[in-house]
């Protein structure tokens, strides 16, 4: 059973979206909170926050610890809220999976930096049409589990703007 088998699409949360990856998959995204570029500290400081409520230590103590142990907290101690899971998905396709979001955003035609959708575009909720074609043109480019959960991460951080993936998605769920 597939991670879209498992996600109730009509309410998608990032903390559900978090709640069903695999242990690998939770390692790279909180890797690339803590080391990658595109993270910002307010992310790892909500990260650290986390942690250091999980376990009852003072925030400090927390930041003191080695990055790979607080790595190792968050991703095998924390239960992180929506804030917390959309700044670990959104660092984890920044960081490792930018071809992904760059070809995906250029098939729809929306202006995007390197992958990361520009401030000055007023995105509007793509067309079910539109969309299914380029999630084909991701699924046919990309490893099918990347683009599933790069596609449901989409649909939880912004339901509005992206609820026609609803649709793509169901297809791709009872497939």
């Amino acid at each position: 059973m597939g991670l879209l088998d498992r996600l109730p699409l009509e309410d998608l949360a990032p903390a559900r979206v978090w709640s069903e990856l695999d242990a690998d998959t939770r390692r790279q995204a909180a890797e690339s909170l803590y080391r990658g570029e595109a993270s910002g500290e307010a992310g790892r400081s909500h990260a650290d926050l986390a942690i250091a409520a999980r376990l009852r230590f003072r925030a400090i103590a927390v930041r003191r610890l080695p990055v790979d142990r607080r790595i190792g907290y968050l991703v095998t101690q924390v239960r992180p809220d929506d804030s917390l899971a959309s700044s670990l998905l959104l660092a984890l396709h920044l960081d490792r999976r930018r071809p992904l979001l760059r070809s995906f955003l250029t098939q729809l035609g929306i202006p995007h930096e390197d992958g990361l959708i520009r401030d000055d575009h007023d995105l509007h909720p793509p067309e079910t049409e539109r969309l299914e074609a380029a999630a084909s043109g991701a699924y046919r480019d990309h490893p099918e589990d990347e683009v599933d959960l790069y596609l449901a991460s989409l649909l939880a951080m912004d339901g509005e703007a992206w609820g026609g993936l609803r649709c793509v998605l169901r297809g791709r769920a009872s497939a």
